[in-house]
């Protein structure tokens, strides 16, 4: 995409030629390019946000607790994570 919005941004082609030869949406290009005060690895590297409930380290050691139990065939599946991360998040 960062690509697309630089060739764009260069004006060799218009948006539909380079959403065909790069393969993204001509839609999200326009857009993109439209924003220019932005780099393009601004534009496309957005946090979207994500809201943790839990510290990182904590969250670490879940992640490895179910690294370590997919390893042992014990099959969690996501209403078992969110338990255990409702259960963390209240203590």
């Amino acid at each position: 995409m960062c690509r697309a919005v630089r060739f764009v941004r260069s004006g060799d082609t218009g948006y539909l030629r380079t959403s065909k030869y790069f393969s993204v949406s001509r839609g999200n290009l326009e857009r993109y390019v439209k924003d220019m005060p932005r780099s393009p690895e601004e534009l496309v590297n957005v946090n979207l946000g994500r809201i943790t409930l839990l510290p990182s380290e904590l969250e670490n050691k879940r992640l490895e607790y179910c690294k370590i139990m997919d390893q042992r065939y014990c099959g969690m599946r996501c209403q078992d994570i969110k338990r255990m991360d409702f259960q963390l998040a209240s203590i």
